[in-house]
């Protein structure tokens, strides 16, 4: 009986054990934004392309062993960064290509923010990071940790 308890509440604590979204400063570790998260959660980083100038999104699926999973980006135009293989499928959709189903998995997620490039991540279509949240240029890493 006594080993029953113990298992169950081993299965219990681990089953229920808890996700935590993270977006820190790669070099001093500075915490900016710690937010509880749960698998399938959609992430959305969209930014302003430097030289073009027009609004790039990417789509991440929040997955339960604490990766992300790319499944879309979007974009207006086509040139500097953009990666012409890619794989998923490719439309045209109101004003934006995009390539969906990429289906890529991402351990961690990195970018320089730039407070000019209107830097924003969403949850769940929700603002979680505004631009100024950030110093701007200061490298940042979003990753999932396990609570």
């Amino acid at each position: 009986m006594i080993i029953f308890i113990i298992l169950t509440s081993f299965f219990m604590y681990y089953k229920h054990q808890s996700l935590e979204l993270v977006l820190c400063d790669q070099e001093d570790g500075t915490e900016y934004i710690r937010e509880e998260v749960n698998p399938d959660d959609e992430i959305i980083v969209h930014w302003r392309h430097s030289v073009e100038r027009t609004i790039w999104e990417e789509k991440l699926k929040i997955e339960k062993d604490g990766t992300f999973t790319l499944t879309e980006t979007r974009f207006q135009s086509f040139g500097a960064g953009v990666p012409n293989e890619k794989g998923g499928k490719v439309s045209i959709k109101d004003g934006y290509v995009v390539m969906e189903d990429l289906n890529e998995t991402k351990p961690a997620y990195y970018w320089i923010h730039s407070q000019l490039a209107e830097l924003t991540v969403y949850k769940n279509g929700k603002e979680l990071l505004l631009p100024d949240d950030i110093p701007h240029h200061h490298k940042v890493e979003m990753i999932i940790e396990k609570g």
